[in-house]
């Protein structure tokens, strides 16, 4: 038996919006399947994922993917654009992957029971941060304070947020 605690926070972490490696693994570049958002548990217990969904867009929420099972605390948990897509098939809805928009856009983590719909996390990112395998994710020392890991393609100027060299 999983036991609820109010105080599990599980939170947006990490997200690549330009890939420009195969990072799903499947052998093929494709910037809509290689995209990726991770999901951590910052929390002290485990979490049943059932109900928390992912969103892009700054309007009502466009479902993109459900997650499912138990993330232990401090634990993460990935989903590439092709998991996303598979997800969107077997549900009935129209089938765009994470749709990660590269000119900037606002990633939303949602939480559904019954009939309320929640926001657990969000993220809006400018231009600069979906630039080609950059990611922006949580610092880990400090989780309310955001980076970007650019080791594959370096900030030459000024990046919001900051550039840290480490790779994704």
């Amino acid at each position: 038996i999983l036991s609820v605690d109010c105080r599990a926070q599980i939170a947006i972490n990490e997200f690549m919006a330009d890939p420009a490696r195969d990072w799903d693994g499947d052998g093929v570049l494709n910037s809509r399947d290689d995209e990726w958002i991770e999901i951590v548990n910052l929390g002290k217990t485990a979490v049943d994922l059932v109900g928390y969904r992912l969103s892009d867009g700054v309007d009502a929420p466009v479902w993109r993917y459900e997650f499912a099972g138990i993330l232990e605390a401090g634990g993460v948990r990935l989903v590439c654009g092709s998991d996303a897509e598979a997800w969107e098939e077997a549900n009935g809805f129209p089938i765009y992957g994470l749709s990660l928009n590269n000119t900037g856009d606002r990633i939303a983590l949602y939480r559904i029971a019954g009939i309320d719909t929640a926001l657990v996390d969000s993220y809006t990112f400018a231009e600069v941060a979906a630039r080609d395998d950059r990611s922006i994710g949580r610092r880990s020392d400090l989780p309310e304070a955001w980076v970007t890991f650019d080791a594959y393609d370096p900030c030459t100027a000024t990046c919001d947020p900051a550039g840290t060299g480490c790779y994704p």
